[in-house]
């Protein structure tokens, strides 16, 4: 039978935020070039900028005059166009040229396949984040607006549409032995499923989805990360479990998750003299994922 520590933590905030940019060349004729930005934040294992293969769903909205149009489903200047990275340039499947008029122009990365609603696109995020569905569950969106020919290349700065919550494991002085490799780390009673407003590049979660048991990325034996859903988790079920040796430690707090911010909590470990508890103190804070 495993053990159960209820713990409670409170909230700090820090603000930090960088960013890298892979550019496409000015362009000689009438072709539409992309210079793309990535929030630099760490958000694949092994990257902190897009890699060779990625690719975004692009629209664009003509203007009419000085008149800014609605972005629709269908209908507009360019509709879900498929833009690959090649290493070093941003390259649509087919040329796409500029329109005479100015253009809004509003990007998803991922690509994704299929977009049934421009206000309401629904999208959730994997449960199971111990593997790919980490990386999968990161959803981005650039807006570029009133660009034009003159401009140059349409400048799509990307931006984190979720929250990620990190948790971190530090020995403190008084911990014996070592973390270990069992350890695994669960974020309790989630929404995971929420709709996407591609022309605002806001997220609302979903009030009828599913609550889910976010199973969280293990980077190493002291870090554990899971991308979350905005929302407000009320302390009503333990937000995190920590499970090591066969005990689980309940972290039981309300947080509110906030679009395009980490959540770190860090746990210090400390071993009580008797060997049989550990003692654990939080340390919580809130930094700018942009």
């Amino acid at each position: 039978m495993k053990k159960i520590v209820l713990l409670s933590i409170t909230a700090l905030l820090a603000m930090a935020a960088c960013s890298k940019v892979q550019q496409a060349p000015q362009a000689d004729s009438d072709e539409i070039r992309f210079a793309v930005s990535h929030p630099s934040v760490l958000t694949k294992v092994t990257a902190s900028s897009f890699e060779a293969d990625d690719a975004i769903s692009l629209y664009a909205v003509e203007y009419d005059g000085d008149t800014q149009m609605p972005l629709q489903v269908g209908g507009n200047f360019l509709n879900n166009e498929k833009i690959i990275y090649d290493g070093a340039n941003w390259l649509p499947v087919r040329t796409l040229y500029w329109s005479s008029n100015d253009c809004d122009f509003y990007a998803l990365y991922p690509y994704q396949g299929s977009i049934g609603s421009v206000e309401q696109y629904p999208f959730s995020v994997a449960a199971d984040q111990s593997g790919a569905g980490y990386v999968s569950s990161d959803l981005l969106y650039a807006m570029a607006v009133k660009a034009s020919r003159a401009g140059g290349p349409v400048a799509l700065n990307f931006k984190h549409l979720f929250s990620k919550l990190v948790v971190e494991i530090v020995e403190g002085p008084k911990f014996e032995g070592e973390i270990p490799n069992d350890i695994v780390s669960h974020i309790y009673n989630t929404n995971v499923d929420c709709f996407v407003n591609l022309t605002t590049g806001s997220v609302e979660k979903d009030g009828h989805g599913s609550k889910r048991t976010i199973t969280m990325k293990k980077i190493s034996n002291h870090r554990f990360e899971a991308v979350v859903v905005p929302q407000n988790l009320e302390k009503k079920t333990p937000l995190v479990e920590i499970t090591m040796g066969g005990i689980a430690y309940l972290l039981d707090y309300s947080l509110s998750f906030r679009p395009g911010y980490v959540h770190t909590v860090t746990l210090t470990l400390n071993t009580s003299p008797d060997q049989e508890q550990i003692e654990i103190s939080i340390d919580p804070g809130i930094n700018n994922w942009n």
